[in-house]
């Protein structure tokens, strides 16, 4: 309906042009009643589901470590019928290896999303 027919409606006669820019769909009605009604949009159904994903893994970390011990002897001696007594001390050192494990716990989330 151009705009010369719309000068030329008669008394009382209506007219409705509905339409939505970027559609193809539009709606053009005139008369003494006009009703119109118009579906703008279809909604969708969108699914999302959510998935967590847990990783346990086991760290191990080696290390080394000196024990020092100390041993402490009492020596007694006779010289010339002089009995001396003596306190000798010794340090051993041991290298040993050590281990320290631990837990490592990772988390994921991940959403994914469906169209229907």
């Amino acid at each position: 309906m151009g705009a010369k027919e719309i000068d030329h409606l008669e008394y009382r006669n209506g007219y409705i042009f509905m339409g939505i820019k970027g559609t193809k769909s539009h709606l053009e009605k005139r008369g003494t009643s006009v009703n119109a009604g118009m579906i703008l949009g279809y909604s969708r159904v969108v699914k999302t589901k959510k998935t967590t994903t847990t990783k346990t893994t086991n760290q191990t970390i080696s290390y080394k470590r000196t024990i020092t011990r100390v041993y402490k002897k009492k020596v007694t001696e006779t010289k010339n019928g002089v009995k001396t007594t003596k306190i000798v001390t010794r340090v051993k050192k041991r290298v040993v290896t050590c281990k320290k494990t631990r837990k490592l716990v990772k988390k994921s989330h991940t959403t994914k999303t469906t169209v229907n």
